[in-house]
């Protein structure tokens, strides 16, 4: 959620497979900063990021 405008960021509203690289990125940045993150989601962003950039190489 965005503190200053109160409203969830866009990759939020997203099945995590529809979410893009960019996307990913954002999240685990966004959970990083985060004091109380979600482990679970943040090693289950890491592997779709993983996944997708191992398949562009």
């Amino acid at each position: 959620m965005d503190v200053e405008t109160g409203e969830r960021p866009d990759w939020a509203r997203k099945p995590l497979r529809q979410l893009t690289v960019s996307e990913l990125t954002e999240a685990l940045v966004y959970l990083e900063e985060r004091e109380v993150a979600d482990d679970a989601l943040c090693r289950a962003l890491a592997a779709q990021l993983a996944d997708r950039t191992a398949a562009v190489c």
